[in-house]
């Protein structure tokens, strides 16, 4: 028969204290390399406002000049939509035709591989194509938050033309841009690329034997570049080229259209050529001048801050290379919003750490114990790092959310360990026994109290569609951070503690001073009172608290409902629409009193406008401004 007795559970708990202590030097070790890998995490991790994510959602986008929109929508959308709609996954398609232009958007469930639909997307588009006008030009788009710029950048110049601003956004600027690394795309808006004019004169034109169709079709067959073939001679295979193309004023004059009796007719016997900008239907303006807009869209995985960083240090580099009267300006910048964002985190754990600080040597009267507390709370932010970036997480607004609001529970657990160790060292024992103790007391409540949240919000990972997009990144950041939290309460802790934590105190006054300071025991007096209160008035307590949750319902049916909170940027922008027909030019002289206004506003520091032609003929207006 055995004798031996059922071990105690506590005794079973105080194992995790005493492997605490036997291996603390492992421990911190391992503590220590984790919070120095999260630097480089820190550092590597992608930012950006709202969670990495792709939308169940492709965009086709259609240009076919200025063909009517119920010939677009005969020739163009419908076909499309026709060929989108055996895809699997595809729940509804969208179109929107319009005076040579067309957008149709096939949407997906939330189930779908997204880029592999994209492939079929494409895929039915080629097969489509032949039955397409020739014209007509398609580009698609996965709708992602990338897919909207994060950074505008406005170039302007007082002395030189719009079209000499657009040559040096497209050859200069933009392929700079573009080496940024998470850079995915640099779009031009506004500008107007250079076109030589040729203008005929019909009389001289005339007596000079050519036609009109002479001449584009000299154009059309010369102004080209072919092979003439291959030639071999003397061990060498040389390629011929024929390269006709004209590059500027004088190739275009002295180009000839046709031999008339020997002779060949010029550009130049019967037109001029000049130099113009291509006509364009939109008008661009940045601080009131009429500017090129650059916008920079990320790549799906690009970090905001790290875009920006670089980016700033180019715009430095180009202003100094670029003429003195060339102006490069923010007119849009993301990554301030998403800075402010880091920076919002980063002052509440601080202002966490500053009051946990104060509150546990204001109870405790204890440095070592004060220490302890504190620093395992940017040990587990850091180490909250490390796991985001092996799961694919970035800084947003809801995984930076999530971390701060799990502070409260990180101090709490913290604070919970450090102040039953101090209590078992005040009451005698050694510092290994009380760490061995406090441990197998608190494990089971700490365990529990650190769950009940996680799984409260572990379910959230595993929602669907745009809710779960968001509120995924919320609750993996917290549940991180809690677990972290956790681990570190049960082994970190207790290692330091064996090493710096102790309590001095006269044996006379050990059991006075068991019951608290003067604080603690002023908090303690009233708590005791209230709670007799309470307890001798039972019921008028329960009908309080009644009348406190029916008000708490009528609150909650006047609460404004939104699917995230507002947020602002630091600026805001102005729609304009003109009555159909108007003109830009007529359109822009209005637009100017609106800028005039914009410009007595101290507050703002930059703005831009763009000014477009929408069908049907309708003058449309987007202005932006950013506040100081």
């Amino acid at each position: 028969m055995g004798t031996g007795r059922q071990p105690d559970s506590n005794e079973g708990r105080s194992l995790l204290g005493r492997f605490a202590i036997i291996h603390r030097g492992a421990i911190v070790f391992v503590t220590m390399a984790l919070c120095l890998g999260s630097g480089y995490c820190a550092f590597h991790i992608a930012s950006s406002v709202f969670p990495r994510t792709d939308f169940p959602r492709v965009v086709i986008l259609v240009d076919n000049g200025v063909t009517p929109a119920d010939e677009m929508m005969a020739t163009i959308t419908r076909p499309i939509e026709e060929a989108m709609k055996d895809i699997p996954g595809v729940t509804t398609i969208r179109s929107a035709p319009g005076r040579g232009s067309a957008e149709v958007n096939v949407f997906f469930n939330w189930q779908v591989d997204i880029v592999q639909s994209q492939l079929y997307v494409l895929g039915r588009l080629a097969q489509t194509r032949p039955t397409l006008p020739d014209t007509a030009t398609t580009q698609v788009y996965r709708l992602t938050f990338s897919a909207f710029p994060i950074i505008g950048v406005s170039l302007t110049s007082d002395t030189r033309d719009i079209t000499h601003l657009w040559e040096t956004a497209r050859y200069d600027l933009k392929p700079r841009f573009l080496r940024i690394p998470g850079v995915a795309r640099v779009d031009l808006v506004g500008g107007r690329s250079t076109e030589y004019h040729v203008i005929v004169d019909l009389l001289r034109l005339q007596a000079c034997g050519p036609t009109l169709s002479d001449v584009t079709d000299a154009f059309k067959q010369n102004d080209l570049i072919a092979s003439a073939g291959m030639h071999q001679e003397n061990h060498l295979l040389y390629l011929t080229v024929v390269d006709g193309r004209l590059r500027d004023l004088e190739a275009i004059a002295d180009f000839p259209v046709k031999v008339v009796d020997g002779h060949p007719i010029c550009v130049r016997d019967f037109a001029r050529v000049v130099r113009g900008p291509e006509p364009v239907f939109n008008i661009v303006t940045a601080d009131g001048k009429e500017a090129v807009l650059l916008n920079i869209r990320s790549q799906p995985g690009g970090s905001t801050l790290e875009i920006a960083k670089r980016l700033r240090w180019q715009i430095e580099t180009l202003r100094r290379q670029l003429p003195s009267d060339m102006k490069l300006a923010f007119f849009y910048d993301q990554s301030l919003f998403v800075r402010e964002s880091v920076r919002g985190v980063w002052q509440a754990i601080l202002f966490g750490l500053i009051l946990s600080v104060a509150v546990l040597y204001l109870f405790l009267k204890n440095w070592g114990s004060t220490i302890v507390a504190t620093l395992v709370i940017p040990m587990t932010v850091l180490m909250t790092l490390v796991a985001m970036k092996l799961t694919g997480l970035t800084f947003n607004m809801m995984t930076l959310g999530g971390i701060a609001a799990a502070v409260g529970v990180i101090i709490d657990n913290a604070i919970v360990v450090v102040e039953a160790i101090h209590t078992k060292l005040g009451s005698g024992v050694s510092r290994p026994a009380a760490v061995e103790s406090a441990v197998g007391e608190l494990f089971g409540p700490l365990v529990a109290s650190t769950l009940t949240p996680v799984v409260v919000f572990i379910p959230l990972a595993f929602l669907t569609g745009i809710t779960g997009v968001f509120f995924r990144a919320l609750a993996m950041s917290m549940v991180f951070a809690l677990l972290t939290s956790l681990v570190l309460a049960v082994t970190v802790i207790q290692s330091l503690a064996v090493w710096w934590m102790s309590v001095r105190m006269d044996p006379a006054i050990r059991e006075w001073s068991m019951e608290g300071g003067a604080v603690l025991r002023l908090l303690i007096r009233m708590y005791e009172a209230s709670i007799r209160v309470v307890l001798r008035h039972r019921w008028i307590t329960l009908g309080g608290c009644l009348l406190i949750l029916l008000a708490s319902l009528q609150f909650y049916r006047r609460l404004d409902r939104d699917f995230l909170p507002p947020m602002d940027e630091g600026g805001f922008v102005i729609d304009y629409q003109g009555p159909p027909g108007t003109s830009l030019a007529e359109t822009a002289q209005m637009l100017r009193q609106a800028e005039a206004i914009l410009q007595t506003v101290p507050e703002i520091a930059s703005y831009s406008r763009g000014l477009v032609h929408v069908w049907p003929w309708r003058s449309q207006s987007r202005t932006r401004a950013i506040s100081l």
